[in-house]
């Protein structure tokens, strides 16, 4: 075998390598789901800064939980109905109890990463660093979870952009 025809084929096995990591991470999906978490935070946040202005409470009790479930109530339907959008295999209860499992296991990762980045190995003592390493890794794991087993549609699932056009649910007629 020449030397051109290995790097020809190494030009291609690159390319499925490229080719394979978009199909997964769609970069319109991709930005999507990042401002999606970000509303959710934001309204966590939101959320929790009234509670503790408004009600004489200890905000790290219910108030905490319950501003936490907003914002998972808030991402869960936008990621239904605006990212991931499709025709889905389960029903939204399905989708949504699978969503709550989700997120708990991503905030377990979540939270040992952070453990371990923070008192072991790379931000030792930086709260910040190994915080935001943590959710990092954390929302990777969310997204692939997510595309690949909550909201997994049938007829486009190999699309990756969850099918049909801007305005239009696939499988059904365009939304007005």
């Amino acid at each position: 075998m020449s030397e051109e025809e290995v790097c020809e084929e190494e030009v291609e096995a690159d390319d499925s390598a490229v080719k394979k990591a978009l199909h997964l991470f769609p970069p319109g999906i991709l930005w999507k789901f990042v401002l999606v978490g970000l509303l959710g935070f934001f309204t966590q946040y939101f959320i929790l800064t009234y509670i503790d202005k408004t009600l004489d409470v200890d905000i790290t009790r219910w108030p905490f939980w319950l501003s936490v479930e907003a914002g998972i109530i808030v991402t869960f339907i936008l990621n239904d109905q605006w990212v991931f959008k499709t025709d889905y295999e389960n029903s939204i209860w399905m989708r949504f109890l699978s969503y709550e499992g989700t997120l708990f296991i991503g905030a377990v990762f979540q939270w040992l990463l952070f453990i371990v980045f923070y008192g072991y190995i790379l931000f030792v003592g930086n709260r910040f660093w190994a915080n935001a390493w943590a959710v990092f890794f954390a929302t990777i794991w969310n997204y692939i979870i997510m595309k690949k087993f909550i909201f997994k549609g049938g007829k486009d699932e190999d699309s990756g952009d969850g099918g049909g056009s801007a305005g239009e649910r696939a499988g059904s007629a365009p939304v007005e």
